[in-house]
């Protein structure tokens, strides 16, 4: 009996062995998925490029026409007149650019064009068109031999003169005419009567400064204006 309690006493001391417990997880592992790896991967490079595209379309640039010193009002446009400079792009730009420079050459400012002004067709019309500032348009019907040539055409310059009968005599028994230099200006616009017609009259158009304007409509108006050409050397 006594043999049987000191081993089962021996029993109790002996320490748990915990080797062969298995260890039950409480949850599953959560398993790694490479698709979804390799979309965000993609997204990112995605909206990088994207970023990039953006980048580059707003800082793009062009090359355009600006006035490349003060324009007058009516002066004639020179290629000279006109330089390139690049300038960030934008949708709503109206601008002349380098290639398109013959649709502004040769044609007149509508107004003032300060220097460094963005060109486009809109500041400009015809070299006839434009009246500049401080001149006037003049018309007059002149009868044959008042006008120097037959051939006058606009862009000529001319002397205005406006012609009178003074008091004497001379070999003919007519008065002497005496000219005054009315305005110097240039011809604006010229219609001939067409052939057959009941006159021969010229009619003209004379661009002149503003401050002779009233002598050369008087002289129009008496049928004392006359015209004389100017030459290359004024």
């Amino acid at each position: 009996m006594a043999r049987t309690m000191r081993a089962r006493d021996a029993v109790a001391d002996m320490p748990t062995r915990r080797d062969n417990v298995s260890v039950v997880a409480i949850a599953s592992p959560t398993r790694r998925r490479p698709s979804w790896v390799l979309f965000g991967t993609l997204l990112v490079g995605i909206a990088g490029l994207l970023g990039a595209w953006v980048f580059t379309s707003t800082t793009e640039t062009i090359s355009v026409m600006v006035a490349a010193r003060d324009i007058a009002p009516g002066e004639v446009l020179a290629a000279t007149d006109m330089r390139v400079v690049e300038m960030g792009k934008a949708g709503d730009l109206r601008a002349i650019q380098p290639s398109q420079q013959d649709l502004v050459v040769g044609r007149a400012a509508r107004g003032p064009i300060p220097h460094g002004t963005v060109l486009n067709t809109g500041l400009f019309a015809a070299a006839g068109q434009v009246i500049p500032a401080g001149w006037v348009v003049v018309g007059a019907a002149l009868e044959p031999g008042a006008a120097p040539s037959a051939q006058l055409a606009a862009g000529d310059r001319v002397r205005v003169l406006g012609v009178e009968r003074v008091a004497g005599s001379v070999a003919g028994g007519a008065p002497p005419p005496e000219a005054t230099v009315l305005a110097e200006g240039t011809v604006w616009s010229v219609e001939r009567a067409s052939q057959g017609a009941a006159t021969s009259k010229m009619w003209v158009a004379i661009l002149v400064p503003t401050t002779s304007q009233t002598q050369v409509a008087q002289a129009a108006a008496d049928g004392r204006l006359r015209l004389a050409l100017i030459g290359a050397d004024g």
